[in-house]
């Protein structure tokens, strides 16, 4: 006799039902998608195990992201539960839906406990491997530094928008990257383009090479041009410009702190990708390095 415990998953609760291998509905039941509703389900195994002493019990749920993660982990992880050989497994919700269809009945949580429940005494699922601990905070990281990097790059693109209505020419005739902290410190926060295009060349190079700690190599070419970019621009009315250049300090801050934060997750991926022996096979292939080795890692899970 085996025992199938379909778990409907909301972020709120757990519709549960309790099957056996004969098609018969021990128990249907809500509990809170929280430990002590967990907890429950776990109670309700090792009671009907007692009883019955099953040759097999599986639980199962579909994977919904955030909201089966923690279920799904301390079921899997649960010391009582694998001394009797549980099996917890998280399918992909389009093969239950696919079976659920096969079926002319109205949808609601219990219905859908139940399927999961029959589904699993089929024995037509995949076998689930859930993610070590490791392998989850990885995927935690990585994915957060792929949003963060796309919100970087939507900030560089507003910021390179409203600077060129403060200098529509500086991308073209500056050989430089306008996001460095000394460019951005400059266009806007520190000067007005008249200020810039009436200071004495010379004194605009070495502002240049002090905030940028004297990583400019040619920086009088640097200043000419910045000043050059200035005389060929258009000009704007002051209440505009008084506009773009609050506009600009914002996109500035913004850049610079979501940089810190990507450098922040790059050093969190590095120090957790150390402890993980396949990253460094990963990383013997040329032009992948930590992180992007990371992200595949953690996409994956582990090699088995």
């Amino acid at each position: 006799m085996h025992l199938f415990v379909g778990i409907d998953v909301s972020s709120k609760k757990l519709d549960v039902c309790f099957l056996d291998s004969e098609d018969t509905r021990l128990k249907e039941t809500t509990f809170p998608n929280d430990i002590h509703g967990a907890n429950q389900i776990k109670e309700n195994i090792l009671a009907y195990n007692g009883q019955s002493h099953y040759e097999k019990i599986t639980i199962g749920m579909e994977s919904t992201s955030v909201y089966s993660f923690h279920p799904a982990h301390l079921l899997d992880n649960d010391a009582d539960l694998k001394r009797i050989g549980v099996e917890v497994v998280v399918q992909n919700p389009k093969a239950i839906h696919r079976f659920k269809g096969l079926f002319e009945e109205d949808k609601t949580d219990k219905i859908d406990a139940f399927r999961i429940a029959d589904f699993l005494r089929f024995g037509r699922y995949n076998k689930t491997i859930i993610k070590e601990e490791k392998y989850v905070a990885l995927q935690r990281l990585t994915r957060s530094r792929y949003q963060v990097i796309h919100q970087l790059t939507e900030c560089k693109q507003h910021f390179l928008e409203n600077l060129y209505y403060k200098c529509n020419t500086l991308t073209n005739e500056v050989d430089t990257s306008v996001f460095g902290s000394t460019m951005m410190e400059l266009f806007a926060e520190s000067f007005s383009l008249d200020d810039i295009a009436q200071m004495e060349l010379e004194e605009l190079a070495d502002f240049l090479q002090e905030k940028g700690k004297g990583r400019f190599r040619q920086p009088e070419k640097v200043a000419a041009s910045i000043q050059k970019a200035i005389r060929d621009s258009y000009r704007l009315g002051k209440v505009v410009q008084d506009s773009i250049d609050i506009v600009l300090a914002t996109y500035a801050k913004l850049i610079q702190t979501l940089k810190n934060q990507v450098k922040a997750l790059e050093n969190g991926i590095e120090s957790l990708f150390d402890i993980i022996p396949e990253g460094q096979c990963l990383k013997s292939v040329p032009g992948i390095g930590s992180v992007y080795a990371a992200g595949i890692i953690a996409e994956i899970g582990q090699i088995d």
